[in-house]
């Protein structure tokens, strides 16, 4: 088996143990190889192949070693690494550590010869430019004659600050409603096209277990479910090419599906669902003030149902009408929704605080907005 396909290997199984108990300190002094490692033939001669043996055909990767990393907390940008319980005699370590969204390509390597003290190392994301995100852990024994076996792997995450983006009307004001509601067709296409040239991934809430994996993740909603947001498909569609797939998601009111003509109706929402780009959640049945109401099962249940009648697709997210949300509503709407967004400014980051995940903030863009602002809202690190 060649280089690349263990490496393959090595992210589709994982069998490590990840523990944060009995850390000892990092004072063990690192021979830091800073050079990129690539896919050289130089490197694959190095790696032996007896890690692997064969299950039914298939290798199976099994760890000979135990990686630790100390307790990483959202504020965090470094961890220790150690590894021990290992399964035969070593003295000499190799980690090779790269971030999952950059590629083993850009993989570093760093050495360690402490067996005193388990090999500690303190991994810090200034060698990646700061980067956060997950990074993937590999460490090598370095035998006698220079070749590397892997004896363990593992993952650690630094939580990505995640820019949720808040979108109402796509359209030119004309003087009815809010003028800082309404971004026109120009402007946002000038906002996605900088956030498709920057390297900004598209997700939407189906996809939120990639937040981590992937560069630059951001999300793009829209409130109340306007008819103009078919301008914002039409722009994403123009946009979308064999390496940009954006995607965005509408928040409708379900009680105004085919009986406001301001607002999406079922066609509407059918395109838009059928083009692969939207993703159509909640803003309850009939935009109450969730704070006041008591009927939540018709405006949280209901509208859930009803867009997931018309969309025939799961709805697992609702943004709150005028941003109101208290204890209550949140213990109601977790009977519904795995998802749920504020608007309260500000990335959103997971920190551990109880049910965050139902409290997420969102960064507002306008009709005042201008590109240099909305460059400095999205800006990731």
């Amino acid at each position: 088996m060649n280089y690349m396909n263990k490496l393959v290997v090595f992210a589709l199984i994982s069998t490590t143990i990840l523990t944060s108990c009995g850390l000892k300190e990092a004072n063990a002094k690192m021979s830091k190889e800073n050079k990129q490692i690539g896919y050289s033939s130089k490197v694959r001669s190095m790696i032996q192949d007896d890690s692997y043996p064969e299950v039914d055909n298939r290798p199976i990767f099994q760890p000979k070693a135990t990686i630790s990393i100390s307790p990483i907390t959202f504020e965090s940008t470094n961890a220790v690494i150690t590894t021990e319980d290992f399964k035969e005699n070593v003295q000499k370590i190799r980690y090779h550590i790269w971030r999952t969204a950059d590629g083993p390509q850009d993989m570093k390597t760093f050495s360690s010869a402490e067996a005193a003290s388990d090999f500690s190392f303190l991994f810090d994301t200034n060698e990646f430019s700061g980067k956060r995100g997950e990074y993937q852990v590999a460490v090598y024994a370095v035998q006698g004659d220079g070749l590397e076996k892997l004896i363990a792997k593992s993952t650690l995450t630094f939580q990505q600050h995640v820019p949720i983006l808040m979108y109402h009307a796509i359209d030119h004001y004309n003087g009815v409603g809010l003028r800082e509601l309404f971004v026109s067709p120009a402007n946002f296409e000038e906002q996605m096209r900088y956030l498709k040239d920057h390297g900004y991934t598209f997700l939407t809430f189906e996809r939120w277990g990639e937040v981590n994996k992937v560069n630059k993740p951001v999300l793009i909603t829209f409130d109340d479910g306007m008819k103009n947001n078919l301008n914002a498909l039409w722009i994403l569609q123009k946009l979308q090419d064999d390496t940009f797939h954006p995607v965005a998601t509408d928040y409708v009111i379900a009680g105004s599906i085919d009986k406001n003509t301001t607002r999406l109706s079922s066609a509407n929402i059918k395109e838009m669902v059928d083009s692969g780009i939207f993703s159509i959640q909640s803003h309850t049945m009939s935009h109450a003030d969730l704070s006041k109401v008591t009927n939540f099962e018709e405006e949280l249940g209901g509208s859930k149902e009803k867009i997931e009648q018309v969309t025939g697709k799961p709805v697992i997210a609702i943004a709150y009408p005028f941003g109101h949300v208290d204890a209550a509503v949140v213990e109601e709407t977790k009977k519904y929704y795995q998802y749920g967004t504020t608007t309260k400014p500000g990335k959103f980051i997971e920190s551990g605080e109880p049910d965050e995940m139902l409290l997420m903030r969102r960064v507002r863009i306008s009709n005042s907005t201008t590109i240099n602002q909305f460059a400095a809202l999205v800006q990731s690190w």
